[in-house]
């Protein structure tokens, strides 16, 4: 008899067990999901402040890193953001994307829809059509014969564009920072029907200051175009 009563109790205990232990994933699971959807809805609301902040013409992709995402708001500080930008234009030169980590972001409020953001780093990529864009409009009358006929350009050092122009010739540029928004194009050769066109000679292009203080650091010349290495410290963000 006593060693029936002891299994009914052990039985029972072991559904009490089952029962807690059901109990706990659910508000886990409960809370995970909470947690989910809190962060999807700030990284919507926090692309919504940075579109208004640089005047975007589209929202950026945003991504916030670290979980549990809701201790974060707790306490009014995220620590890490990756923000995407595409196709962003400033003045003549189209950046053909711009990918960069947002780190110390401080909050305002619970509401996520302003703050200052400590450190922010990352690249900016200009890519080879979208250079070539640039050049031939810089290049007036001429560009649209240059861009008509083929103006393809590459890589010939690390800062060095060259641009192979169909029937005509080539020419090549090296391009430098000058200074947080200003870049150079000097030629320093050119071939075939180009060397007779002075007006395919250096060029200077001023940047607008970028979406959120980010300054350009340094750039170099690569197989997939012009990456700039991009930086902004203690930049405001909402109203």
């Amino acid at each position: 008899m006593s060693a029936y009563v002891d299994a009914r109790q052990s039985t029972r205990r072991r559904r009490r067990t089952r029962r807690w232990v059901i109990a706990v994933l659910v508000v886990v699971v409960l809370l995970v999901g909470a947690d989910f959807v809190a962060k999807t809805i700030a990284e919507q609301v926090a692309a919504t402040q940075f579109q208004k902040q640089g005047k975007l013409s589209a929202k950026p992709d945003v991504t916030i890193e670290g979980f549990p995402f809701l201790t974060q708001v707790a306490a009014k500080d995220i620590g890490q953001i990756k923000v995407g930008i595409s196709n962003l234009k400033e003045g003549p030169v189209t950046f053909s994307s711009v990918n960069a980590d947002a780190t110390s972001v401080r909050l305002k409020s619970y509401a996520f829809n302003s703050g200052t953001i400590g450190h922010i780093r990352g690249t900016a990529l200009i890519s080879f059509s979208s250079l070539a864009n640039t050049l031939t409009t810089e290049f007036g009358p001429l560009g649209d014969l240059l861009n008509g006929v083929g103006l393809n350009l590459s890589a010939a050092g690390p800062d060095e564009v060259k641009a192979n122009v169909s029937l005509v010739g080539s020419a090549t540029w090296r391009i430098t920072r000058v200074d947080a928004h200003t870049l150079n194009a000097k030629l320093i050769s050119s071939s075939g029907l180009l060397r007779q066109l002075n007006s395919v000679g250096s060029k200077t292009f001023t940047i607008p200051p970028l979406p959120l203080g980010l300054t350009l650091d340094s750039l170099a010349v690569t197989p997939s175009g012009i990456v700039g290495i991009i930086s902004s410290s203690n930049a405001p963000f909402g109203s």
